[in-house]
């Protein structure tokens, strides 16, 4: 993450955006492990003065969706992320899952770094019997703070 982060403020496409919109920050880092492999990060920053979001999408070039929508419910500003501030890392995060879940095999891993009261390793895992668990570490210390799990298969039946 940290390689794709700096590939992005780096590049002459960030900083001419950034230039323009200097109270936007980052708010979330987003990627999806498939079958162990990813190949982009996204990185959202967050508009303040009109309530909307940036994404730059990192891969082996950098593409930009401008001004999305929010959740419109959601009145409350998105929080800030410093990436300095991640103590434990996406790494020991995905080590900690998998010495917990040995027995399970995963398909997919949504990740998302987020701040909810505190800076999260918010991560879904898809299993190969349907199951969806998600899981809250604490980026500072490692800390299980949540954890739930659910049949996708009752999502749909809903």
């Amino acid at each position: 993450m940290i390689k794709s982060f700096y590939k992005l403020i780096n590049s002459d496409q960030f900083k001419l955006w950034k230039n323009k919109h200097k109270n936007a920050y980052l708010c979330s880092c987003f990627t999806i492990l498939d079958n162990e492999k990813w190949d982009k990060w996204q990185f959202d920053y967050y508009l303040p003065k009109i309530n909307k979001i940036t994404s730059f999408i990192v891969k082996n070039k950098i593409s930009i969706q401008e001004n999305q929508r929010i959740f419109e419910r959601s009145k409350n500003k998105l929080n800030k992320i410093n990436l300095e501030e991640v103590r434990f890392t996406l790494e020991q995060s995905l080590n900690l899952i998998n010495k917990k879940y040995k027995d399970k095999s995963f398909t997919k891993k949504i990740i998302i770094l987020q701040k909810l009261n505190y800076l999260t390793w918010n991560i879904s895992l898809v299993t190969n019997d349907f199951n969806l668990i998600n899981i809250k570490i604490d980026a500072s210390n490692g800390k299980i703070r949540e954890e739930t799990s659910s049949s996708l298969l009752q999502l749909k039946a809903s």
